[in-house]
């Protein structure tokens, strides 16, 4: 009898101590798709979808410096001078659908740059927060080495 009180007051606790469900994560969803769409515009050097899709207050933080829309995309139109055969080879993201809507996701970012002929490979992480279909804020996180060494050569 002890052990059945036992095995009810632990099954009992489980219960009301298990974390809820806080995020329902989609990975081919419109916003996933819509992030993978914009992979592919970056590569392809056309910034519309960007400018459709980010919200014009957008904010931006690249490696925790703080920029807007504009400059983003200044910044990543700017690779194409810098870079050629630019590729986004390896890329995984999934929407979470919470109290707040975010679209992560990694890749792998490759070019070859124009000066130096050197082929660099990089991993990122993006992550899109969302409100009313528009990215409100991108948080970018990748390692900048290869794009200063080959802006340093220009």
């Amino acid at each position: 009898m002890k052990k059945l009180v036992l095995i009810t007051l632990l099954f009992s606790a489980s219960l009301i101590f298990a974390q809820k469900t806080v995020a329902t994560v989609k990975d081919s969803d419109e916003l996933t798709l819509n992030v993978k769409k914009l992979n592919q515009t970056y590569v392809e050097n056309d910034f519309s979808l960007w400018n459709e899709l980010f919200a014009d207050d957008a904010v931006v933080y690249l490696n925790n410096s703080k920029m807007d829309k504009q400059t983003l995309i200044a910044g990543f139109k700017g690779h194409h001078s810098i870079f050629n055969d630019i590729q986004l080879p390896n890329i995984t993201a999934q929407t979470k659908y919470g109290k707040d809507v975010w679209t992560n996701e990694w890749f792998t970012w490759m070019g070859t740059g124009n000066k130096t002929g050197v082929r660099y490979s990089n991993a990122a992480n993006f992550n899109y927060k969302w409100e009313n279909g528009k990215i409100v804020m991108l948080l970018c996180y990748f390692d900048t080495a290869g794009l200063n060494m080959e802006i340093a050569a220009q």
